[in-house]
This record gives C-alpha cells, structure tokens and sequence, in this order.
C-alpha cells in the first residue's frame, strides 16, 4: 500500500520536472543557432526568457527582444564597455562578442533588475 502512495505522489511530480526542459522558459537552457546567435526575450517581470544560454567558442551575436514596455538591457559581466544592448517599446537590439570558452553572467544593467532577479547564465564551450 505504502508503495502505491509514493507512486501516486511522485510520478506527477517526475512528469512537471521532466517538462520543464526545451528552448524557452524560467528555467531552461537555451542553445545558440547553428551560426551562433544567442536569441534573449527581456520580459517585463524583470526576467529573461531562459536561466542558462550556450554558444560556441568564437565570435557570438547576441538579439535582445523586448515582450512588454519596459525599457531593458542586455551586458556580459566584464564586457560591459563592449556590448549594451538596448530594447524600449517593443524594439530589438543586437551586438557581438568575441568570447572564449568559460562561464559568463548576462544581466540587465538599469537600476534595480539585476537585484530583481534579471540576470542569466552564459556557457561558452
């Protein structure tokens, strides 16, 4: 009977985390376009469209998209001299990188998203 029960309760669980995967989302990884092109989403919940972006060793393009109104940005933690995209009613933004294999920070650089929780990881392999 014991057994059953942990059945019942685990298996809807299993099937909510395995969903949570793909290419969008709060906490999904999204992986760079075959010409290395890593699509951002900034939402208006002071958010990103994914936790976890990949690219490839090299030159890496970066689109920032706007889903909302507010005004957003997109800086790699120690590249922020290089690269500040910039999205405001609606508009797209993209910049490169030149960038080596490691881990970066992205985040939004206006006062108070960064300390709300916009900022994402960037693998770079």
């Amino acid at each position: 009977m014991g057994l059953r029960i942990l059945f019942i309760l685990v298996v809807p669980v299993m099937g909510a985390l395995i969903s949570c995967g793909g290419t969008g989302g709060d906490s999904s990884i999204w992986t760079a376009s075959e010409d290395n092109v890593v699509s951002v989403e900034a939402y208006d919940r002071q958010d990103y469209n994914a936790d976890v972006f990949e690219a490839s060793v090299g030159t890496v393009t970066f689109e920032l998209g706007q889903v909302g109104i507010q005004e957003h940005t997109l800086v790699v933690e120690n590249f922020e001299t290089e690269m500040r995209l910039v999205v405001v009613d609606g508009s797209t933004d993209s910049g490169t990188l030149d960038l080596k294999p490691g881990r970066y920070v992205l985040y939004c650089d206006i006062a108070g998203h960064r300390e709300s929780g916009m900022e994402a990881r960037l693998v770079v392999s």
